[in-house]
């Protein structure tokens, strides 16, 4: 990504009252850094829930209970988010152009799109199985690429410190 590409939108980040915060005060960076990984511990590990029993590992967990975790997943990716968010104000010329950075938004919107999938496309049948009863093909599919997905979102996120531009 070319620096007249992003400029503007880096810049408007950069002033935000969130961008001001974030560069101000020195504990709001590392406590955002917790947050942000609390949030995405509660969320892999939610997911993990509910795509190991999709795919059949974890047949002795009752569908339907594996599928209350939607709600818990959503609400942490909703806290990494709003994190992200303010990393992205704190230093929006350090993050635009990485490309650690890019592929890590990608394929964010790649998990959001398979969970879309998920949602509309599998969620009911899931609902309807007994216990120990295996998913459709296509479910599994796409709990498979949800764990996979969000395993390499974690990798490129890891890197963004340590990718140059």
């Amino acid at each position: 990504m070319d620096y007249e590409t992003y400029a503007p939108l880096a810049s408007w980040f950069e002033a935000t009252w969130m961008g001001e915060q974030m560069r101000n005060i020195f504990w709001l960076f590392p406590a955002m850094e917790t947050v942000h990984f609390i949030g995405l511990t509660i969320m892999f590990g939610s997911l993990l829930v509910i795509d190991v029993r999709v795919i059949g590992f974890g047949r002795f967990i009752n569908m339907r209970a594996a599928l209350k975790f939607i709600p818990v997943a959503i609400a942490a990716f909703t806290v990494n988010l709003l994190s992200g968010i303010a990393f992205l104000c704190a230093d929006p010329f350090r993050y635009f152009p990485n490309i650690a950075f890019q592929w890590k938004m990608g394929l964010i919107v790649i998990a959001g799109l398979n969970a879309l999938w998920f949602w509309f496309g599998e969620h009911k049948e899931l609902q309807q199985l007994a216990d120990g009863e295996d998913a459709e093909f296509r479910a599994k599919v796409i709990a498979a690429l949800s764990i996979a997905i969000w395993v390499v979102v974690i990798v490129f996120g890891r890197m963004i410190p340590y990718v140059e531009y």
